[in-house]
């Protein structure tokens, strides 16, 4: 067993807001924090269910799909960069497993999304006005789009590395002495990346993300400097 040491840089303060930053910085990450489960939120509270015929169920509401697809691909994008930002401060192999955690769900999952998400709304929507057997060729398109499985593939990489980064942060936050019930929250970011779409699972997982980062945030103290070990 490799016994190594994850560390908390003491230049950045004693808690997780980066506190030896500048007021401007930390200001920074904050709003990206708090605002991006806000407003991710939101636009999975809009987003319109699909049916077992996706063409046909979203025919009347292609717009919204469209634009709240749209929303979403930079929104999903910033959700990892919250994870990457979480990390900030900490140097060792769990961070540095985290830090790739992030960018694996960041590259894959808002991949997912600009197909499944943006591309079938574009088809759907611009076709609106084609003659019933042409839609029908196109509707036969979209599901093969959606439900192709490189397309699937990319989605469950993205929640893979969604959980990674979670569990990475979770444990470097919880050898600083973080409380266990807000780490165990940050397990709303891949609760919203498995429910996407499917009823309200993925509002109430980022309103889950929300609730750990403004208790780590703002309601915990991180005793900087203290090296804890790990094992990997």
């Amino acid at each position: 067993m490799l016994i190594a040491t994850e560390r908390h840089r003491s230049s950045e303060g004693t808690n997780g807001s980066n506190e030896g930053g500048s007021p401007s910085s930390r200001l920074l990450r904050w709003l990206l924090l708090c605002s991006t489960p806000v407003l991710l939120g939101v636009a999975l509270w809009l987003h319109p269910a699909a049916g077992e015929n996706t063409y046909e169920s979203l025919a009347a509401v292609a717009d919204t799909w469209y634009f709240i697809h749209v929303l979403l691909l930079p929104l999903f994008g910033l959700l990892g960069v919250c994870l990457y930002v979480m990390l900030d401060g900490y140097d060792g192999p769990v961070a540095t497993i985290g830090r790739a955690g992030a960018a694996i769900y960041l590259t894959f999952y808002t991949g997912f999304e600009a197909i499944a998400g943006i591309a079938a709304g574009i088809l759907i929507r611009e076709t609106q006005s084609l003659p019933h057997a042409q839609r029908d060729g196109v509707a036969t398109a979209v599901e093969t789009m959606v439900s192709d499985p490189i397309v699937g593939g990319a989605a469950l990489v993205g929640t893979v590395g969604s959980i990674v980064a979670v569990a990475a942060i979770a444990v470097c936050y919880r050898r600083s002495g973080a409380p266990i019930v807000p780490l165990s929250l940050l397990a709303g970011v891949p609760v919203t990346a498995v429910a996407h779409g499917e009823g309200y699972a993925d509002v109430f997982g980022m309103a889950l993300f929300l609730v750990a980062v403004v208790w780590l945030e703002f309601g915990w103290r991180r005793v900087g400097d203290r090296p804890s070990p790990q094992s990997a």
